[in-house]
């Protein structure tokens, strides 16, 4: 376990580089194999932090979506580094440090239990920053997670309030394991039971100012099945977003014209929801969601090659995170850490 009293998260470490099974459930009952995971025992300390092995297929988008816009919200500055913050690891999380959903329960969530009317079967916590109008990260688990899991694969927890970002944590319905319903058509059990995760989206962030937050940047950000229902929050409601991070995701839903800008992530082994979907979504972003007049910038580093496309509409911008070598897995390497980019991107530091 961490020494900081943290606990968890969502994405699923699976046994060795072949096996297809989503990680919290037992073999028998995760019947949505598609995504390789690597070990935790050889992935921790050469590749990253694995996630849950869901999202077995890419479901089509649907026509049936909100349109709208939002202007760009002022960015905050701040001089920290959060390489340098306490409860920063400057590579992969340990795997004995991991919490698995299916001993999730004697693990204590990180922040302020909210209460969020009508849905009191999902824990939703808050982790303030210092001022009410520091910008907000809302985190969505991947398939079959859960928030321990999620706070113990990322430093979010630890760097987040620390850096000045408040950090809101949302869970699936269980079903009893908890996903999320991007579309009609993924991911179980969610979309099976029509679960409408964006009317708890809408509670849950109703509830974090009625808590005392007051955040002009709110960013949707999640993994694997989560990362699909942060696109489909921010492109569903338009309104109350101001941009993404699409962490081993997809675009599951159509998106309209507004100001959001986005970061994605995939690996060149991540067969399914890899580099090559990433490069996908952010080509989706250009011509669904935002225009960028100019050529991207790119930079390859070793492993990492990142193309990033700046002055697109009211101010925005798209970052293509592509790294050689690397699974469905949450990165956190010494050569790229999604955490600081998350924070930075929040901050309004990251495309500076």
């Amino acid at each position: 376990m961490r020494s900081r009293s943290v606990a968890a998260s969502d994405w699923w470490p699976a046994v060795v580089g072949c096996l297809l099974l989503a990680a919290c459930s037992s073999p028998a009952a995760s019947g949505d194999a598609g995504v390789v995971i690597a070990s935790v025992a050889t992935v921790q300390t050469s590749v990253g932090t694995s996630v849950e092995a869901s999202d077995s297929a890419l479901p089509a988008s649907t026509g049936a979506d909100t349109a709208g816009t939002t202007a760009t919200a002022p960015t905050t500055t701040a001089p920290v580094d959060p390489r340098t913050l306490p409860g920063h690891h400057l590579g992969p999380i340990p795997s004995e440090e991991l919490v698995m959903c299916t001993q999730a329960a004697d693990v204590p969530l990180v922040g302020e239990p909210l209460a969020v009317a009508d849905h009191d079967s999902r824990p939703t916590v808050l982790q303030r920053a210092d001022e009410p109008g520091a910008p907000l990260v809302v985190v969505f688990h991947g398939q079959n997670g859960c928030i321990q899991n999620v706070q113990s694969r990322s430093d979010l927890d630890a760097i987040g309030p620390a850096a000045g970002v408040h950090v809101l944590w949302l869970s699936g319905e269980p079903l009893p394991t908890r996903s999320w319903n991007v579309n009609g058509r993924c991911c179980e059990p969610a979309s099976t039971h029509r679960v409408d995760d964006l009317d708890y989206v809408v509670a849950a962030l109703a509830a974090a100012r009625e808590a005392g937050i007051a955040p002009a940047v709110v960013v949707a950000a999640g993994v694997s099945n989560g990362a699909g229902m942060a696109v489909t929050a921010a492109c569903r409601l338009p309104q109350m977003f101001t941009g993404v991070v699409v962490i081993a995701g997809w675009v599951g839903t159509t998106c309209h014209p507004a100001a959001h800008s986005l970061l994605v992530f995939g690996g060149t082994l991540d067969e399914n929801l890899g580099a090559r979907q990433a490069a996908r979504v952010a080509s989706v972003w250009r011509s669904q969601v935002v225009a960028c007049a100019a050529d991207p910038s790119v930079e390859v580093a070793g492993p990492r090659t990142v193309s990033t496309w700046t002055g697109c509409t009211a101010g925005t911008f798209v970052r293509l995170v592509q790294l050689e070598g690397v699974p469905h897995v949450w990165p956190k390497f010494d050569y790229y850490d999604i955490d600081d980019e998350i924070v930075l991107f929040a901050l309004g530091r990251l495309a500076a």
